[in-house]
């Protein structure tokens, strides 16, 4: 097991993924928003998908095999945590998971917001690797 190696898995795994909805984010919150509401409109059982959807997997992958705990590098291994930490309490609350769903009605700006934390992870990731 090396450390380094599976660490630089993750970032070279994940910087395209968060690049793609980090800009389809910014540019298409109308977008992101419907779907949101239209989730959300499922009731408690939309968290479910939302949690296994979009953020487990990502979580998940971090949590496991990105333990980075120094440098720039801790940026990513902490985001990992804190959205586990985040996918669990949606999945063993739904109703808090439902809150959040709920917030996409608020409009556009939360969109863009997101979009660019994830634009800066993919960056993160890609200078990760360069450097």
């Amino acid at each position: 097991f090396d450390a380094a190696a599976t660490a630089e898995f993750v970032q070279r795994l994940l910087a395209l993924p968060f690049l793609l909805m980090g800009v389809s984010h910014v540019v298409q919150p109308a977008l992101w928003r419907r779907y949101f509401t239209d989730l959300g409109a499922g009731g408690r059982t939309a968290v479910i998908t939302r949690s296994f959807l979009l953020e487990l997997w990502p979580a998940a992958i971090i949590v496991a095999f990105h333990q980075v705990w120094s440098g720039w590098a801790v940026i990513l291994t902490v985001y990992g945590h804190l959205l586990g930490a985040k996918v669990s309490l949606s999945l063993l609350v739904p109703s808090i998971g439902l809150r959040a769903l709920e917030q996409a009605e608020r409009g556009d700006a939360g969109f863009r917001a997101a979009g660019v934390v994830l634009i800066g992870l993919g960056l993160l990731c890609l200078a990760l690797l360069a450097g």
